[in-house]
């Protein structure tokens, strides 16, 4: 196997990063619907993901809307799954502390770079309808679900 590109390490790396980002992309999901429910539009901070090819017409859906809200859908969870595959190669070769930190770390780099370093066009657009509060929030949440992912992913290495 060593003229492979991506030896079965990777593989087993990429598969648990997608489990990872899919843990995280339902919680956060759940999360934006919270925060939509509380408001009276459940889906609307959901929906103001697919502002990235509906334009601000997925700010103003605030219901269930097939192409908006299965877009927005599409596009979290690819995010949420290249953050989770992110954190599979920062925590692979770590253990203790600085494995129990690394969710942590990459739920504040990817705070830093929705908020900061996207340009307009890339940002969640979910931050435009919380309050900044409320949009830190989700991203605590990300991070915890991130470290929810991989200490289950642990127990099931001992396990096994």
């Amino acid at each position: 196997m060593r003229d492979v590109f991506l030896s079965r390490v990777s593989d087993n790396r990429v598969r648990d990063g997608v489990g990872f980002g899919v843990i995280a992309g339902a919680a956060t999901a759940g999360a934006l619907m919270g925060f939509g429910h509380a408001r009276g539009a459940t889906l609307q901070p959901l929906n103001a993901i697919a502002h990235m090819f509906a334009g601000s017409r997925a700010f103003m859906t605030t219901g269930f809307q097939p192409t908006i809200t299965g877009g927005a859908l599409v596009l979290h969870f690819l995010s949420t799954i290249i953050w989770g595959v992110l954190l599979a190669y920062i925590a692979a070769p770590l253990s203790g502390w600085a494995r129990a930190i690394a969710p942590v770390s990459v739920g504040i780099v990817a705070y830093l770079v929705d908020r900061f370093v996207a340009p307009n066009g890339f940002r969640p657009g979910f931050e435009q309808l919380l309050s900044s509060g409320e949009t830190t929030f989700i991203y605590v949440v990300l991070a915890a679900a991130l470290a929810a992912g991989l200490w289950a992913s642990g127990r099931m290495v001992q396990r096994g």
